[in-house]
């Protein structure tokens, strides 16, 4: 039974006892104190009600007796005094009745209030008689009647007292009757009560007892660490003491458990701190910028016996010329003895080709055991030993398989080998293959190095052509000149002879000859006119030929020009992370070379286009906003960066749009800017949109608007405003050598401008700034006047 229930069972007794006890002498208590309250209401009021019932007979009769005696001097005062004192014994005798218990208690009662009754009347009588002034007859009566009557008033009363006396003794009595059986029967209860309680303690005690010294010897035990001898402990009692040293039982077991966790863990982080030391070794094999080869013999020497091997090799995935790795080629190995073959065929397995190329083909780990006898003996200086486990661990890391690992064993391979094993093939898979990749990176940085070279050699035969171009097209524009002139001469002599034959009409024999040299002359005029035909032929062929070699040889250009800047700039952007800076800052100048080569392509094929006659326009509505907003997000943060003022601001006056080619207006406003920013090395450049004066016009009676950049750069010296306009050409060779350019900007500018129908104006000072001013119509290409190019 459990100490609980023992306990509850004993208060139940004991509460159950003391209930009994308590009720036995509540009752007691109660029936006594009925019996006093019996005694005090009934007996004890019923005597003062006598005592004082006699006290008002006797009252009476002092008053009778004082009345006859003439005490009293007021008759009145006495019938009154009389009168009260029959009202009262009246009223005392009614009294007593109503309190009367009991037949032999109320007979008495009725014999005293007959006798008061008789002594009342016989004080009403009394009263009459003193009333009507008949004292002789009053005392006559007093005599006869009263004094009887009075005297069997008391006679009763004194009856009636001792009755009751007589019956309060009686219930004295039992009342200490009663209270002597209730002391003995508590005082018997209490002793049994204590008898009870001593068996329930005697009952309840061994128990808690017994298992307080269980818990005294397991607390011990658990106190010197004797966790396993708590297990040996029995515990048969099942009531609380029990469970609690049972569950003291189980916290020590727990507590054991705990404790054979945590060594367990302890030893598991001690074997995870030397698997990450050695992971951490093997970033080292990267070092000194080693090859295939270096890196495979460093990890064979390096960690074979921390792996706990005696022998090992290691093979790497490989392919030919480029081709998809599909052989694998073995690259280092550790305590190769003479037996295995050191030539380069016998180091190749293909893939699927026994357990090595099977390995890296199911991509798993292969474990072979036992070995058969004289399988591969690892030497060394004192004998020799059979392995008798043989590991093939591949190479590989996120799915990517780049070689094997073979290892043999003189013992079975723990588990904590086994587990360094994986993860160090699989670091040394990423250092494998970030070498790889550095290899790559190197072989692609060689053939862009060798790409740049040959487009550079490529654009530099370009320009040479183009300047023989140029040259020959000069020589045929001189020549074309001199055929003119000669005609124009020639036609003047014809007119000059037309008038000599009109004026010598007579004189043509004479003339014949002269005729005959005219006839000639006008053969050798023909002959001019068909030489200046072929040769203007041959010029047309020529810019055509010109043009249709810069777009075959800007396509020729574009295509490895492309794949050079989006090859230089994945080698920027650098997502592998395997680049050095010296690497990346190669990159970044190869792809900024390539966008520089390509602008000049474009500007050169727009200048071919130009001169070619076949630059076409998109007329439009274009809105002042846009041109500006684009110039603003082109060369704000340019600014910026050079630490200069750029402003773009628009006058009163000028119109919100006006039709032009508006991509052709901000290529030339951009070449403009973008000159201004370049030879502009601190201060500010500006941008202002202004309607074209009268003076800047020259004479031209339509409307223009004027985009003048001004800015405060290097300045242009007088004697080199014309060539700076030429295709090629730049102020002096120290401009092009310190800020660079093509000098194609402001050469495709000037003949963009007169195809809008506008011009190009310069106004420049050394040191100072330079403005440049393009003056468009506002009504469009179409309705503007051509006039000569002006430039200040």
């Amino acid at each position: 039974m459990r100490i609980k229930t023992k306990l509850l069972t004993g208060f139940i007794i004991l509460m159950t006892l003391l209930v009994g006890i308590t009720s036995f002498g509540y009752d007691r208590m109660s029936r006594m104190n009925d019996r006093m309250n019996s005694f005090y209401d009934s007996r004890f009021e019923m005597v003062k009600s006598v005592i004082d019932l006699r006290g008002s007979v006797n009252q009476a009769g002092r008053s009778v007796s004082d009345v006859l005696l003439g005490v009293l001097e007021s008759s009145a005062v006495r019938v009154e005094a009389l009168n009260r004192a029959a009202n009262n014994l009246t009223a005392q005798s009614e009294a007593m009745l109503d309190r009367a218990q009991g037949p032999e208690e109320r007979q008495a009662v009725d014999q005293v209030s007959r006798d008061i009754s008789q002594y009342a009347d016989f004080l009403g009588r009394f009263v009459v008689l003193i009333g009507a002034g008949d004292r002789e007859g009053a005392l006559e009566l007093y005599n006869n009647l009263g004094r009887s009557w009075q005297d069997a008033a008391f006679s009763s009363l004194d009856s009636l007292t001792s009755f009751e006396q007589l019956t309060m003794e009686e219930e004295t009595d039992a009342s200490r009757t009663m209270y002597n059986e209730a002391v003995r029967w508590f005082a018997g209860m209490t002793v049994v009560g204590l008898f009870i309680g001593l068996a329930v303690m005697l009952w309840v005690l061994p128990h808690i007892t017994k298992g307080f010294n269980l818990l005294a010897v397991m607390g011990k035990k658990f106190s010197q660490g004797r966790l396993r001898g708590l297990s040996r402990l029995e515990i048969q009692s099942n009531d609380e003491l029990g469970q609690l040293a049972k569950v003291f039982k189980q916290i020590a077991m727990d507590l054991q458990e705990k404790n054979e966790r945590e060594a367990l863990y302890a030893e598991s982080k001690a074997q995870q701190a030397w698997i990450d030391g050695q992971m951490a070794r093997s970033t080292e094999l990267l070092k000194d910028g080693a090859g295939m080869t270096g890196v495979a013999e460093a990890f064979a020497n390096e960690f074979t016996s921390v792996l706990g091997a005696a022998y090992s090799a290691v093979y790497f995935l490989e392919g030919d010329d480029g081709d998809r790795a599909s052989r694998l080629r073995r690259r280092g190995s550790y305590a190769r003895g003479p037996e295995l073959p050191a030539s380069e065929g016998a180091a190749r397995f293909e893939l699927g080709e026994g357990l090595v190329g099977q390995c890296a083909r199911n991509g798993e780990q292969l474990v072979i055991e036992p070995l058969p006898a004289g399988y591969i003996p690892i030497r060394s200086g004192l004998g020799e030993a059979t392995p008798v486990q043989l590991v093939l661990q591949p190479i590989e890391a996120d799915g990517t398989i780049v070689g094997v690992l073979e290892l043999a064993y003189l013992r079975p391979m723990g588990n904590l080998e086994r587990e360094l094993l994986e993860r160090l093939t699989e670091k040394f898979a990423y250092i494998v293959m970030n070498l790889q990749s550095r290899h790559r990176v190197e072989e692609l940085l060689r053939e862009a190095q060798a790409m740049t070279e040959e487009l550079q050699i490529r654009s530099e035969e370009l320009i040479s052509q183009q300047e023989e171009l140029r040259d020959s097209n000069e020589r045929l524009e001189v020549h074309a000149g001199r055929l003119k002139r000669s005609e124009e001469r020639l036609q003047r002599q014809q007119e000059e002879l037309e008038g000599a034959n009109m004026e010598l009409k007579g004189k043509t024999m004479q003339l014949e000859e002269q005729i005959r040299q005219t006839a000639r002359r006008n053969r050798e005029v023909a002959a001019a006119n068909r030489e200046l035909e072929r040769r203007t032929a041959e010029l047309a062929r020529a810019s055509q030929y010109k043009s249709e070699f810069l777009a075959n040889m800007s396509h020729e250009l574009r295509t490895p020009l492309n794949s050079l800047i989006v090859l230089s700039q994945f080698l920027e952007d650098n997502a592998e992370g395997n680049l050095t800076d010296k690497q990346l800052e190669f990159a970044r100048t190869i792809h900024s070379s390539g966008e520089d080569l390509m602008k000049m392509i474009d500007e050169i094929l727009d200048l071919a286009k130009v001169d070619a006659g076949r630059m076409e326009l998109q007329i439009e509505l274009t809105p002042l906003e846009d041109i500006t907003v684009d110039l603003e997000h082109a060369f704000r943060s340019l600014a910026e960066d050079k630490g200069l003022t750029f402003e773009i601001g628009i006058a009163n006056g000028v119109p919100a749009a006006f039709p032009t080619d508006g991509h052709r207006v901000k290529q030339v406003i951009r070449n403009l800017l973008s000159n201004a920013m370049k030879f502009t090395l601190a201060g500010s450049v500006a941008l202002t949109i202004r309607p074209a004066n009268e003076a800047e016009l020259g004479g031209r009676n339509e409307r223009y608007l004027a985009f003048e950049v001004k800015d405060t750069g290097i300045g242009i010296a007088p004697d080199k405003r014309e060539i700076i306009f030429e295709a090629f050409r730049q102020a002096d060779g120290t401009t092009s050598r310190r800020f660079g350019g093509t000098g194609l900007g402001l050469t495709i500018s000037r003949d963009l401008s007169k195809l809008l129908g506008g011009w190009i104006a310069l106004d420049s000072e050394l040191e100072v700034g330079s403005s440049f001013t393009l003056f468009l119509p506002e009504a469009g290409p179409e309705k503007a006047v051509q006039k000569p190019e002006q430039r200040v």
